[in-house]
């Protein structure tokens, strides 16, 4: 029964959490001009070391860079930027594979999607 009753000790699992802000790089939007996320996120780290266990909840979506130099790239970022900021909070951080497409924003939509998997990366390292 000894054994039954003996517990571990001095064995803590360390969980810390914080806010941080990440950015993904500046990709060329095809002729347009550059597109750049911005992420904020809580993130968990739970352990330490090359075994901690991140986890991450976007808070928020900005774009500091992005198309606008000409009338057409004003107006189409004007009505996809906002669907594309819905999108990457709905699906958190599974929005870096599953983002799908806006039609008429194709080359937006695929810079904001490479911008965004270095961010997301970024904020999921320990």
């Amino acid at each position: 029964m000894a054994l039954a009753r003996t517990a571990k000790t001095g064995t803590t699992v360390k969980k810390k959490v914080s806010t941080v802000v990440v950015t993904g790089p500046s990709v060329k939007c095809h002729q347009w001009g550059f597109m750049e996320v911005q992420l904020k996120v809580a993130k968990t780290v739970i352990g330490s070391g090359p075994s901690a266990k991140v986890s991450i909840k976007l808070l928020a979506v900005t774009w500091p860079i992005y198309p606008d130099h000409t009338p057409k790239s004003k107006y189409i970022n004007a009505q996809a930027l906002p669907l594309l900021k819905g999108e990457t909070i709905q699906l958190q951080a599974a929005s870096g594979t599953k983002l799908l497409n806006i039609a008429g924003a194709t080359h937006t939509t695929v810079s904001w999607r490479i911008s965004l998997q270095a961010a997301l990366a970024l904020a999921e390292k320990p």
